[in-house]
């Protein structure tokens, strides 16, 4: 004969463990993948989108370079740098000409009017839906 009292607090353990571990698994699948990752093929760099600003490096600012120089700096009068097209240079270290680029983005593409300079969820989503428009803003 089994003992109930024995067997309820052990299955409890369990379950709280077993939800623990997808509580888990689920965050860091999160951190992994966001869900506001790029939509746009044109670039292919990375579909990983952390939030960069002056001083990031690494393929995920080369993936937004591309798509400032996309969506922005082609269209316009612009010498952010030596890129092609007098865009950013595509080079993964987010610096100067990429702030610059990046901050008139904010103000002409996403009217905001005191732009931080940081790609965020905002700026990553604002890009893409540019990029994937096929159109300079």
């Amino acid at each position: 004969m089994t003992n109930l009292s024995l067997a309820q607090p052990l299955r409890r353990r369990v379950a709280a463990a077993v939800v623990g571990v997808l509580a888990v698994g689920g965050t860091t699948m999160m951190a992994e993948a966001p869900a506001h990752a790029a939509t746009s093929g044109i670039c292919g760099y990375t579909n990983a989108q952390p939030q960069l600003y002056v001083g990031s490096q690494g393929i995920a600012v080369t993936q937004a370079q591309c798509e400032i120089d996309v969506a922005y700096a082609f269209g316009h009068s612009t010498n952010y740098g030596s890129g092609p097209y007098n865009g950013i240079v595509e080079d993964g270290d987010f610096g100067s000409a990429t702030e610059a680029a990046l901050k008139n983005f904010q103000i002409h593409c996403m009217h905001v009017t005191n732009p931080d300079g940081i790609i965020g969820p905002n700026t990553w989503t604002a890009l893409d839906d540019q990029v994937s428009s096929g159109k300079f803003c």
